[in-house]
């Protein structure tokens, strides 16, 4: 007997983090939708890559939606009403980006209609102002971790030693690497 698990990721932003978290999704066995703006590399970890605008479309196809993309006008209110209304029953939300990317007031309804099987946030809306809605903190369906996940030594020392190649190359009159996008926002 061949047992098939077929789950399917939706990760928006494939960054470095989303990247990463859709290539462990792969090795999990699901299959992974990649949400961007640019378009697939050979290297990319997904089975498929779909711009922005085809978001409204796949959203009936997922079982775990996964937001790590940048806030920027664009993201702003991304994962609205309708697009949490358009998840099948029973997925799941895992934001570990920006918390004004997702409608909180929509999660809240769907978590309370029995529509989404469980919600992650690592951010929320607000999250430097106040303490998340009682709603989503109340609800055992609901994990909010304190954003700090990224702090350790190891990043600790990776951000230095990062600092330190950019004075270098400043000081040696070569480019610089990570730079800004203005325009994009990131």
């Amino acid at each position: 007997m061949v047992w098939c698990f077929c789950q399917t990721a939706i990760v928006i932003g494939l960054g470095r983090i989303g990247a990463e978290i859709a290539r462990l999704a792969r090795a999990l066995g699901l299959k992974v939708i990649g949400i961007r703006r640019s378009p697939r590399r050979p290297s990319d970890p997904v089975d498929e890559m779909h711009p922005p605008a085809a978001l409204p479309g796949l959203l009936p196809r997922c079982d775990w939606l996964v937001i790590a993309c940048p806030l920027t006008a664009e993201t702003r209110g991304l994962v609205d009403a309708s697009s949490i209304a358009a998840l099948p029953k029973g997925a799941r939300v895992i934001n570990i980006a920006r918390g004004e990317i997702v409608d909180e007031e929509a999660l809240c309804i769907a978590l309370a209609e029995g529509k989404l099987r469980g919600v992650a946030l690592d951010v929320y809306d607000g999250e430097f102002e106040r303490l998340p809605d009682a709603r989503l903190w109340d609800d055992e369906r609901v994990v909010i971790t304190p954003n700090v996940s990224a702090v350790a030594d190891v990043s600790e020392q990776q951000g230095v030693r990062l600092f330190c190649d950019k004075l270098r190359r400043y000081l040696d009159g070569q480019p610089l690497t990570n730079i800004i996008d203005w325009q994009r926002g990131y």
